[in-house]
């Protein structure tokens, strides 16, 4: 059963993850998915599938790391290239040798209106690119809010300043690639340089070990290389921080853990490789509440259609990835209901807890689960009460657990600014210095 899905949908180039037949999605690793990917783009290339043409509009969950593989495939064939971005409800051009079609410009979803924003006048850019031990990183500039078609732009004007500069020269070598970043960034990245050097590799931090990273061969232009094949660097092991997000169903989960996420990206302190997963099957991705505050039906459409059932083998594959990232802090959320097989798999992985709850009881509950039921006792940093109705967020205390409560976490509102989220935030940073 195939890990990875790409197949037309009238105009639209329909990509996915593979899906068991209970409609979860395939448990495999990053590697297995650019594999399955490659041969599937493979297939349709010599059956006629991909026959080219001025624009190519792709549409689905898609991998970092199998964005360098599309990119790869279908550059060539299309004189633009544009990927649907929900947040924006628009295609966002991530590659183009068409006038009509810049890098950077929307085409809306409902009009097919092709919209040119102007550069947002911000200090630095949002994207930022830059070498390190031979490595390329490449990575989001936490310090500036922007949307994803500015960061397009940054990403392909910086990259080809390197280029320019003889930084990037090429050659038979795989350019390793770090850093964190979006499909978007990944599909422009990839047009510049998969063609400059004998393959591509790019890290997944879902792989890897204890003092070895592995970097996925996404592009490769070597038989002595294929494409699926891990590349491994020693690195320095480094402590690592990994936060469960836990609590009853409908207490606002998901709206606090993307809260968080843009909290902690804007403080200095944050580390440059925090990252946020989702231990949920219930289609609450990472674009769910920036497309919930601007089109709402559309969230819920998107939610209905990654939706999938909560199973042992779904909870062993996020406990598995949550195992083998070694980011220095990572946060991720949970099922509401306990006491479950599969909140114990998952986490069971993690060193700290955050609860969000509505009642007291609802905190001993939980509590308990995590005293008894996990391999080892779950220390909670943080209960938060979650007030809908509220006006006003509380601090009752703030060692040796943060308490208070948290209001209006709502998906159509953006809570990062509230005061017990910034104290959240603050809070999950220190324990990386600690």
């Amino acid at each position: 059963m195939k890990t990875y899905q790409i197949g037309w949908q009238g105009d639209v180039l329909k990509v996915d993850l593979g899906k068991n037949a209970d409609g979860t999605a395939i448990a495999a690793n990053g590697d297995e998915i650019v594999r399955d990917a490659v041969a599937r783009l493979l297939e349709m290339e010599e059956a006629g599938e991909l026959r080219g043409g001025d624009l190519l509009k792709i549409d689905g969950r898609i991998p970092v790391l199998v964005s360098y593989v599309i990119a790869h495939h279908v550059a060539h064939l299309y004189r633009a290239i544009a990927i649907s971005d929900p947040r924006l409800n628009a295609y966002v051009v991530a590659i183009s040798t068409a006038a009509e079609y810049p890098v950077g410009s929307r085409i809306n979803f409902t009009t097919g209106e092709v919209q040119q924003f102007p550069d947002n006048l911000h200090a630095a850019p949002s994207f930022l690119i830059d070498w390190e031990d031979g490595i390329l990183n490449a990575r989001i500039n936490n310090g500036v809010r922007v949307d994803g078609d500015q960061i397009v732009r940054d990403a392909a004007a910086q990259l080809a300043k390197l280029i320019e500069s003889g930084q990037l020269p090429g050659g038979k070598q795989i350019l390793k690639i770090n850093g964190r970043t979006t499909v978007l960034a990944s599909f422009a990245i990839a047009s510049q340089v998969a063609h400059l050097y004998g393959g591509v590799a790019v890290f997944d931090p879902r792989l890897g070990d204890k003092g070895l990273d592995k970097y996925v061969v996404t592009v490769s232009h070597s038989k002595g290389c294929r494409v699926g094949e891990t590349v491994d660097v020693e690195c320095e092991p480094q402590p690592a921080v990994k936060v469960v997000l836990c609590g009853p169903p409908n207490t606002g989960k998901t709206v606090l853990r993307d809260a968080l996420k843009k909290a902690i990206l804007k403080l200095e302190n944050a580390p440059k490789d925090f990252y946020v997963i989702s231990g949920c099957p219930d289609g609450d991705g990472s674009f769910f509440c920036e497309t919930a505050q601007k089109n709402p039906d559309f969230a819920k459409a998107l939610k209905e259609e990654y939706k999938a059932r909560f199973t042992p083998e779904f909870a062993q594959c996020k406990a598995r990835d949550i195992a083998t990232i070694k980011n220095s802090l990572l946060l991720f959320d949970v099922g509401g209901k306990i006491p479950t097989e599969e909140n114990r798999i998952i986490m069971s992985q993690a060193t700290h807890a955050v609860m969000l709850a509505k009642t007291d009881r609802d905190v001993a509950d939980w509590q308990e689960f995590c005293d008894k039921e996990l391999e080892k006792p779950l220390p909670f940093i943080a209960i938060v009460y979650s007030d809908f109705e509220g006006t006003r967020d509380t601090i009752t205390s703030t060692s040796p657990v943060l308490t208070g409560s948290v209001h209006r976490l709502a998906r159509d509102e953006d809570a990062s600014s509230r005061q017990m989220v910034q104290a959240l935030a603050e809070l999950l940073v220190d324990l990386v210095d600690d």
